[in-house]
């Protein structure tokens, strides 16, 4: 059975209720100003699945450019994605392994870094929200220039991961899900590198390997599952380099950074 994972619909029917809630409880700040963060949050993935769902039918040239992609790689001398991929499809308890850190450990693990910051980094938080927005927003952008990713690509060895032990979150490309062909940039990967960022500066030092770890193992588990090319990781972070440089250089009186007063936590 696929997996289920949160459509435009389900982000909707929590984002708008989420900020009528929010504008009724202007007199309890932190109650409304939670509320209002995850109507952003869940309107930012209502977008991407909309905009998934628009770009899915837009085919023309997303095999070759994938195949140009490949080539690319291969000129700048980067491993073949091939070896590992059917390395971890020949061993059913490493692709499950795989299949469901790539499902559970994307959208679960920047909820967390969110709430974390809010509550014990709240100053912070006002940068972290406008980076994941703008990093998000610049993936999607990039993204309706369609690439399909390596799993749609078995003449080139591939092997779809996820469908082979009926895991995925997609289905057969036939079926017409949203986001299929959205490979470049991996924001799998622009956001593990978003938490890996967030967590060595924020975290104590004895836990701070962990952001860094996840964006270790995200990376690999997006390739192995053949859901993304290298390059669509390199360029994910090298966007959210571009952005963190951007959101750095904003005083702190720009309004997308405002934040309520941080709470003292003991």
């Amino acid at each position: 059975m696929p997996h289920w994972e949160p459509g435009w619909r389900f982000a909707l029917a929590i984002a708008v209720p989420a900020l009528l809630l929010a504008l009724l409880l202007r007199r309890r700040p932190v109650l409304g100003a939670a509320l209002r963060e995850l109507s952003i949050a869940m309107g930012l993935w209502a977008a991407w699945c909309v905009i998934g769902a628009a770009t899915h039918p837009q085919a023309d040239g997303a095999r070759q450019r994938a195949r140009d992609l490949f080539d690319v790689e291969r000129w700048l001398h980067l491993p073949s994605e091939v070896p590992l991929v059917r390395t971890v499809a020949d061993h059913p308890w490493l692709a499950h392994v795989v299949n469901n850190y790539y499902l559970y450990g994307h959208l679960n693990v920047i909820v967390v870094l969110l709430a974390w910051t809010w509550w014990r980094h709240r100053d912070r938080y006002g940068r972290l929200r406008l980076q994941l927005v703008l990093l998000s927003l610049g993936g999607l952008a990039m993204q309706l220039v369609t690439i399909a990713p390596p799993r749609l690509m078995p003449e080139l060895g591939f092997v779809d991961l996820a469908n082979a032990y009926g895991e995925s979150v997609y289905g057969g490309y036939a079926d017409g899900l949203a986001g299929q062909l959205m490979a470049m940039p991996s924001l799998h990967v622009g956001w593990a590198a978003l938490v890996a960022w967030t967590v060595w500066r924020q975290a104590p030092a004895r836990w701070r390997w962990a952001g860094p770890a996840h964006l270790a193992v995200m990376t690999l588990v997006v390739v192995a599952s053949a859901n993304h090319w290298w390059l669509d990781g390199v360029v994910a972070v090298l966007l959210l380099a571009v952005v963190i440089a951007l959101v750095d250089r904003l005083p702190r009186r720009v309004p997308a950074l405002r934040v309520l007063r941080p709470r003292l936590v003991t």
